[in-house]
């Protein structure tokens, strides 16, 4: 059994819960986009043209699923901005200090869904923060080839947060 400790300090299992309909988190999906240097987000549009050349390949659909494959992240850290502030947070300390051992794989995983959904709003989010995501998946790996793995949960098909 995983645990991890969290900033109260108490010590909590390292579940993780996935999206409706998952019966597991896509490890060899991850390892895939991860062995791949092609960019993980779509091309970039803006000011009515594209930024990045729209007939190069991407790995942006591969992204979108692996991305997906964990649900509850607007539950977990609030509704409207809410969950953008928590994630900006953790992001800005992981940016200075480079570890990720006081988050959860549920968080790590919740930062990369959130990206994902937040590409609709902001083309270029996904390439933007490319490196760090591939980070946080790196570690999400490793978490799941560790001797002591994340917990995966998989919800019932009544237990739908984010629609």
């Amino acid at each position: 059994m995983v645990f991890q400790q969290h900033e109260q300090g108490k010590m909590e299992r390292d579940e993780v819960l996935l999206a409706q309909g998952r019966l597991r988190w896509p490890v060899e999906l991850a390892e895939t986009l991860l062995s791949n240097p092609l960019p993980w987000g779509p091309p970039v549009y803006a000011l009515g043209r594209y930024l990045d050349d729209p007939t190069q390949p991407d790995q942006s659909e591969m992204f979108m699923t692996l991305a997906s494959s964990v649900d509850g992240a607007y539950h977990r850290h609030g509704g409207a901005g809410d969950p953008w502030n928590w994630a900006s947070t953790i992001m800005a300390k992981v940016k200075a200090e480079v570890s990720f051992t006081e988050y959860s794989t549920q968080d790590l995983l919740d930062i990369v869904f959130l990206h994902y959904r937040g590409e609709r709003f902001n083309d270029g989010l996904i390439r933007a923060e490319e490196p760090l995501l591939r980070s946080m998946v790196q570690e999400v790996v490793k978490r799941v080839h560790s001797k002591t793995p994340p917990t995966f949960i998989s919800k019932k098909l009544d237990q739908a947060e984010n629609q």
